[in-house]
């Protein structure tokens, strides 16, 4: 904040060192406290001296700034000084008068304040304004206490000592911390009070047209969404609740309402709670947690921000949103269990404060595991925002990114769970700004970069997204006709499949040849995306998976189910129990077709292997079916005289449809020459599994 400061010497004039329009009041405070507060003594040294020259010159006190010491007396420069005030009190300026104040009367929009209590705001902006003001209040001493100072702003505001002491227990004025006077240090008045930050003194003297920018770091407006409600149909039946629960509590102006929004970074915590907003016609506002230089706002000073903005839009139509609330709310539950809590000194205090907030708060974090569990008890509403389900993936895509994506690379991208709605917004805006024809690339390696940072696969649109067109379940070997089975579940799409049997035996290429059949969503969960390191992370993951399979009607896959479905027998561990028993509850609930594949069938919890409907063997495949599916391959591929190796498949053993898979996607850079050449590497794979693969006689025949 620039204080004013004006020229001094020769004839200055008042309006040198104050706007003509503050002149009179200014000169009326200092007037007070150099005649009624004896502020005097300090301003006329022993030696008859004024010892402020800017304050001297603005009381146009020429005669004796001119005159040596020894020509005048105390009593006559005293006299000066009661002249000009008696003169001033017969047209006696007012608070009321001033430009200053008819700004300040704006924010009675927003906060209750009584006549004095809009003097108080009027004269701490004067001395935070104005040179010789804050010299006159010098003159009233350098360590003043905080009872001497409100004392003193009682008196030269004329102003009773009950009333400021009412205003200083009762008023939202110093409350919400808008004004304060410092109880820790003794100080000169000037450097006792204070706003609640430094640029208001300045802003109400001269008002911008928002009001809301006296409060840019407690909290400010937020922006208008960019997405609307059908875009988070993935939690209709929460939103189902909240909103009629909010509407009902804001029409009642009820207390303490306070909603909890958790998940993951960019799943669209914050557009959520500006759509709430819009569709309830309130305004939504945030806590800073920056400050208008653009310096982070730590714990303490937030609180402080929370308060003044609960205060302060208590009159106003508004919900209060505070992001990040880890750094007021963490607790010990962090990385170490068992570490002491780094906040959280008060929970009473903390418990208080959520059953007593006027405004409805919608509270958001990134990391629901740093709130104690004793808190979130306290949210009227707890609510994890997920990363919405492919089908609604995909439509984000394409709405964010402008149709600069082909299908193919939509369809890509819609399946990446770890593609937040943030990312591809920001992805989209730098993307934009190319002018390259085709922006596909552009798009996924930006994306890309941004996956990588945060610890995730990146993502390749080599990957194969759909079946062959050549897939056939007859390549399966299996003891049950799986084109039967396929037809029945086609018929009654409610089924529990375990399929085990060695790895590339096309386990979970039926479960995508079914959801095929039905014409539904495919969604393969591996083990190592559903295995988290956070205790209860895997049995979150197992139902997370669930919730979206059935949101989007698809076929659901578990592949290498045995990694986290041990048998609980053999537990030794207490969340190995209890994310099977999490499995076995989904399963029970989900009506739809399920399908978990395992290498290692003996390894599965005996009672989850009973929920299946059916358990199918996936073996090898028999020499007929591997002599067929390499003439579909070597076709596929173009190499020539494939029949002529017919009697090879005889004599050769252990091969599965995913040698044959592998194999192909070899030759795009180690190229085939001749059938005979393809049954060589044939017999390479199988001999990769420890056997040679060559069928034996006798004895030995397996």
């Amino acid at each position: 904040m620039a204080r004013r400061r004006y020229r001094i010497g020769g004839n200055a004039q008042v309006v040198d060192f104050v706007e003509k329009e503050y002149v009179g009041l200014v000169k009326l405070y200092a007037l007070r406290i150099l005649l009624e507060l004896n502020g005097h003594k300090e301003f006329i040294d022993s030696d008859n001296d004024l010892t402020k020259d800017t304050l001297s010159y603005f009381l146009e006190l020429y005669e004796f700034i001119e005159k040596d010491s020894q020509e005048y007396t105390r009593a006559q420069l005293l006299q000066t000084l009661q002249e000009q005030y008696k003169t001033l009190l017969k047209n006696e300026p007012k608070e009321e008068q001033t430009p200053l104040y008819k700004n300040i009367v704006k924010l009675q929009k927003y906060i209750s304040l009584q006549k004095d209590e809009m003097r108080i705001i009027t004269f701490f902006v004067l001395v935070k304004q104005y040179e010789v003001l804050e010299q006159a209040t010098d003159l009233l001493g350098s360590e003043l206490n905080f009872t001497q100072t409100l004392r003193f702003i009682g008196k030269i505001l004329h102003i009773s000592q009950k009333k400021m002491e009412k205003i200083i227990g009762k008023s939202v004025l110093f409350h919400s911390g808008f004004v304060s006077i410092d109880k820790g240090r003794r100080n000169t008045l000037e450097m006792n009070i204070d706003f609640l930050n430094r640029s208001i003194p300045d802003k109400l003297f001269n008002p911008s047209k928002n009001i809301f920018d006296l409060f840019i770091d407690a909290f400010c407006k937020i922006d208008k969404p960019t997405l609307q409600l059908e875009d988070f149909s993935h939690i209709k039946k929460d939103l189902k609740i909240l909103l009629p629960y909010l509407k009902k509590a804001i029409k009642k102006k009820q207390e303490g309402v306070n909603i909890l929004f958790y998940g993951k970074p960019g799943t669209g915590k914050t557009e959520l709670a500006k759509l709430m907003a819009k569709t309830l016609k309130r305004e939504l506002f945030e806590v800073s947690y920056i400050d208008e230089d653009g310096e982070s706002i730590d714990g303490a000073q937030r609180l402080k921000a929370y308060k003044t903005a609960q205060l302060f839009l208590e009159k106003n139509d508004a919900i209060l949103l505070y992001d990040e609330a880890e750094d007021i709310f963490q607790s010990s539950a962090g990385f170490f269990l068992f570490a002491p809590p780094s906040r959280q000194r008060d929970k009473a205090w903390i418990n208080r404060m959520l059953e007593s907030n006027k405004v409805p708060t919608i509270w958001i974090t990134n990391n629901i595991n740093s709130i104690d569990p004793a808190i979130v008890r306290r949210f009227d509403y707890a609510l994890e925002l997920p990363i919405p389900p492919v089908s609604k993936r995909k439509k984000i895509l394409k709405k964010y990114t402008f149709d600069i994506l082909d299908e193919r690379t939509l369809q890509t991208l819609a399946k990446e769970e770890n593609i937040a709605p943030a990312l591809i917004s920001r992805a989209a805006k730098v993307v934009s700004s190319l002018d390259a024809p085709k922006k596909d690339k552009e798009f996924i390696h930006i994306l890309n970069n941004t996956l990588k940072a945060q610890g995730y696969k990146e993502i390749s649109l080599n990957t194969a997204a759909s079946l062959p067109s050549f897939y056939d379940p007859a390549f399966i070997n299996s003891s049950t006709d799986l084109g039967v089975l396929s037809k029945g579940i086609e018929r009654n799409p409610n089924a529990r499949l375990c399929l085990y049997g060695p790895p590339g035996t096309g386990k979970s290429a039926f479960g995508k040849y079914i959801a095929e059949l039905l014409g539904k969503p495919f969604i393969l969960k591996k083990g190592s995306d559903l295995i988290s390191m956070w205790v209860g992370g895997t049995e979150k993951n197992i139902a997370n998976a669930f919730e979206e399979a059935k949101n989007e009607n698809a076929v659901l896959v578990f592949d290498e189910v045995d990694s986290f479905l041990q048998d609980r027998s053999s537990a030794q561990r207490n969340w190995e129990v209890t994310q099977v028993n999490e499995m076995l509850v989904q399963m029970e609930n989900f009506d739809g077709v399920f399908i978990a594949t395992t290498n290692l069938m003996d390894n599965l919890d005996k009672a989850s292997i009973r929920r299946f409907d059916l358990k199918l063997e996936f073996g090898y495949l028999k020499s007929e079916q591997a002599y067929k599916l390499f003439c579909v391959y070597a076709k596929e591929m173009g190499i020539k005289e494939y029949k002529k190796q017919k009697e090879v498949f005889a004599s050769l053993s252990k091969l599965t449809p995913g040698d044959f898979q592998a194999i192909k996607r070899q030759s795009r850079f180690h190229p085939i020459g001749s059938a005979k050449e393809f049954v060589e590497r044939l017999k390479e794979e199988v001999a990769l599994k420890g056997e040679s693969g060559e069928k034996t006689m006798g004895f030995l025949a397996r």
